[in-house]
């Protein structure tokens, strides 16, 4: 086989364990999101001081997310293409 075959190889693992990483994050922060959420219904009032304070970040945190997700769109696309890329060798 040739190195650029073993290269696609080594990139689609990379990236499949990229996928990995990001599901596993993906996870842990909604746990953290639904716990941050149920603590603020405990306390209705603070809870709403807290959202208003917090506006900025929570916008930021919002727009981070959409480039986050897409970028996990890009690389499962990747591995599409490189899988195709491979096929072609075999």
């Amino acid at each position: 086989m040739s190195k650029k075959y073993h290269r696609l190889k080594r990139r689609l693992h990379a990236t499949e364990k990229w996928i990995e990483n990001f599901l596993e994050i993906e996870k842990h922060q909604s746990i953290s999101k639904k716990a941050l959420k149920s603590l603020n219904q405990d306390k209705p009032f603070i809870g709403f001081i807290f959202r208003v304070l917090y506006l900025p970040t929570r916008i930021w945190n919002f727009i981070s997310d959409i480039f986050w997700w897409n970028r996990y769109r890009k690389y499962c696309k990747e591995v599409e293409v490189i899988k195709k890329e491979l096929e072609s060798y075999e």
